[in-house]
């Protein structure tokens, strides 16, 4: 049985582009969608937390 998470992710933006929050990717420099972001499992010491990943998907 897998366990569901209930967690929100949690997401780090730079701005706001009218439709959806932007981020800047630390590896190209360019700022894009979150959409343009994938998200990672980090299990941090407090607990399972979902974050954005910091490289946009063209980059990864």
């Amino acid at each position: 049985m897998s366990k569901q998470n209930d967690k929100m992710p949690k997401i780090q933006t730079s701005g706001y582009n009218g439709s959806e929050p932007m981020r800047v990717c630390p590896h190209c420099g360019e700022e894009k969608p979150i959409s343009e972001f994938g998200f990672r499992d980090v299990d941090e010491k407090q607990g399972h937390e979902i974050r954005n990943q910091s490289w946009c998907k063209d980059c990864c």
